[in-house]
């Protein structure tokens, strides 16, 4: 873009107007009636993202009076747009309305103003700054001994940070559990299994920069059931295993085939103790049988290893005690 004058109140900053120079651009500034010689364009432009604002800075221009600043959110800002703030007397502004999460281009032209008259410059080459935004999305998967965290990635972030508590209102200004996290995604190896454990997670940049938590999520790690049993009986299998850590209740799952579907309805559920008798059961049939834990969150964990038994009924015409000689 040439050299261009524009007058005061002519209708929008940032809206250069030829000055009536000889070859009809402006470019010697002195023959458009203002008697203004628009300044040169602005030079070593530099966008600084900080907490909540960007950061503007460049070099000084002989002859500005002010500047005015530019921005769009995609590269080419447009100096025929309105300015994003005029009459600015430093070499230096404030963004103060950018928003988290968001690239913005900026550009600066300078301004030389008499007598109520005013010559605007070119813009100057762009400079982009993304604000920092806060991680969304957060997920928590309880595991046994652990817990799977996964989120969406923040604008402006180089890496993320994790914050863990037992009690609900975890504090980001603590230590975190991890730091320097480059992907969306985070296993918490630490966790005991029956502990209600709570996360967020904030996004980092340079300049020590960190953003506002994510919103809270909570987990309760806990193992899946291990040695399971099964007794024969008349017409039932009474079904036993070892307490897990973390769960609540346990689901108990039959088939009459080997490799029990644990995505097919459960046999019962909301079993409080450790061990089940399974009164459907027929004499004669072979079942297949595998438990699995539910913790407090209602999360379910993986299968037991698999029990196969076959319900009996007592022989027939064995002589019972008062029949016996």
């Amino acid at each position: 873009m040439g050299l261009a004058l524009a007058v005061a109140g002519c209708g929008g900053a940032g809206s250069n107007e030829e000055g009536g120079g000889d070859d009809g651009n402006g470019d010697d500034g002195g023959d458009g009636g203002t008697g203004l010689s628009a300044p040169a364009a602005p030079s070593g432009l530099e966008a600084t993202p900080q907490d909540g604002a960007a950061q503007l800075t460049w070099d000084t221009v002989d002859g500005a009076d002010t500047y005015r600043v530019y921005r769009d959110t995609s590269s080419g800002v447009d100096a025929s747009s309105s300015p994003l703030d005029t009459g600015i007397d430093q070499s230096s502004y404030t963004d103060e309305t950018a928003e988290e999460g968001t690239e913005y281009f900026y550009a600066v032209s300078a301004v030389a103003s008499e007598d109520g008259e005013s010559a605007e410059s070119d813009l100057s080459g762009e400079a982009s700054a993304a604000l920092l935004g806060s991680p969304s999305g957060l997920s928590a998967t309880p595991a046994d001994g652990s817990t799977q965290l996964s989120w969406e990635a923040a604008g402006g972030a180089d890496t993320y940070n994790v914050y863990r508590s037992t009690s609900s209102g975890v504090d980001a200004s603590s230590d975190p559990l991890g730091t320097g996290i480059s992907p969306t995604e985070y296993t918490d190896e630490s966790a005991q299994n029956g502990t209600e454990y709570f996360y967020v997670v904030t996004a980092a940049a340079s300049g020590d920069r960190e953003s506002d938590p994510s919103g809270e999520v909570s987990a309760v790690p806990f193992a899946a059931p291990s040695g399971l049993e099964g007794t024969s009986r008349d017409s039932e299998i009474a079904l036993s295993w070892e307490a897990a850590g973390g769960a609540e209740t346990y689901n108990v799952y039959r088939s009459t085939s080997s490799g029990v579907d644990v995505s097919a309805s459960p046999l019962d559920t909301g079993i409080s103790s450790s061990e089940y008798t399974d009164g459907s059961a027929e004499n004669g049939t072979k079942y297949y049988y595998r438990v699995t834990s539910v913790n407090p969150g209602g999360a379910e964990s993986d299968a037991s290893s698999e029990v196969e038994k076959t319900p009996f009924a007592d022989p027939p015409n064995r002589p019972n005690s008062t029949e016996r000689p």
